[in-house]
């Protein structure tokens, strides 16, 4: 079954600070984040800032809610809106875990055409959001996949096309950017965007680590179908699997506890994640072997189905003040 649209969602980090970095960000939570809704993700703007300038970061996650668990392959993350205020937002990939002060992945960033090309141009002029900043944030890099579309967001006709970024020169009024292969499409400087892309080539939930303490006991993870993190319910955990008994079990998580669910190497195993009221994982009956005795041990970590990424809002110094502020990131992605 394909995934569909409905089915990626974005949700909010667990943690939101502008004051301490280590308490902004953190693991994924299962609140909605809704388009169009204001401060969803970041506060308004006060005027001191827009005086001053400002830099705020937030993370998000964007979520593959599918009760299918295949994978969202050739995934590919890019920003297909400027922000219609004097502010500039940029993404970059984070971990499941990182929080601000810990920020390690690069920008990926956006512009306009600073002069119309033709179809066959091997070097195209970006209009960046905002020249200054990003020729010291360098969202644009060689090897970068660039999409360059004139399509309106909403849906319509127009181009897209996708190009590797094979040079590029930061200047005070636009980047120059060597691209390959060649465009096919003409393009007008009107309306037409330049994007820097993340890639990923599948994202869905998985497991690995996994572990046992026993003499007798054996589990076989290796076998497609026996240990199952599933899109919708799993999180990034550490689950520990402790026998009391030769055949039943408690689970416990380094960061939810101990679950109340009871589990048997006879059933199928699923504890419910409360949030969703889905499995976290499912241990299958099948995979057990040989005899198991008291406190013996299997443990594994499971990983959602879910890319973290940071939101960079930069206000510049002097920035004027617009009611409606917004920025939009875009996800493509194929379904089996």
């Amino acid at each position: 079954m394909p995934i569909h649209d409905n089915e990626i969602l974005w949700r909010p980090a667990t943690l939101m600070s502008d004051a301490t970095p280590a308490q902004n960000g953190g693991r994924m939570a299962f609140a909605q984040l809704v388009s169009g809704v204001k401060n969803n993700l970041f506060p308004d703007v006060s005027q001191s800032e827009r005086g001053a300038g400002s830099v705020k970061w937030r993370k998000a996650f964007i979520h593959i809610n599918s009760a299918q668990d295949a994978a969202l392959l050739n995934v590919r993350l890019f920003l297909d809106a400027l922000t219609p205020a004097g502010d500039f937002v940029l993404f970059q990939p984070g971990s499941a875990t990182d929080t601000e002060n810990q920020i390690a992945g690069r920008p990926f960033g956006i512009g306009t055409l600073f002069a119309p090309v033709v179809g066959g141009a091997g070097q195209i002029q970006v209009a960046c959001e905002h020249n200054a900043e990003y020729a010291s944030l360098q969202p644009f890099r060689v090897g970068d996949l660039v999409r360059v579309s004139d399509r309106p967001s909403t849906g319509g006709p127009g181009n897209e096309e996708w190009v590797s970024v094979t040079g590029i020169v930061y200047g005070p009024d636009f980047a120059t950017v060597d691209i390959a292969p060649a465009l096919a499409n003409g393009y007008a400087t009107a309306n037409t965007l330049v994007s820097s892309a993340y890639e990923i080539p599948s994202v869905a939930a998985g497991f690995s680590g996994v572990s046992g303490t026993s003499t007798g006991g054996t589990y076989d993870a290796t076998t497609v179908g026996n240990l199952v993190a599933h899109n919708k319910g799993a999180v990034e955990e550490t689950w520990k699997l402790t026998f009391t008994g030769a055949t039943t079990f408690t689970v416990s998580g380094t960061t939810v506890g101990v679950l109340p669910d009871i589990g048997s190497t006879s059933a199928d195993f699923a504890p419910l994640n409360p949030a969703t009221g889905t499995p976290y994982f499912t241990v299958k009956s099948a995979g057990w072997g040989g005899v198991f005795q008291v406190n013996d041990m299997l443990a594994f970590s499971t990983h959602p189905a879910a890319i973290p990424v940071w939101y960079r809002r930069q206000v510049p110094a002097g920035t004027f003040s617009l009611a409606n502020d917004f920025a939009s990131l875009a996800i493509h992605g194929e379904s089996a």
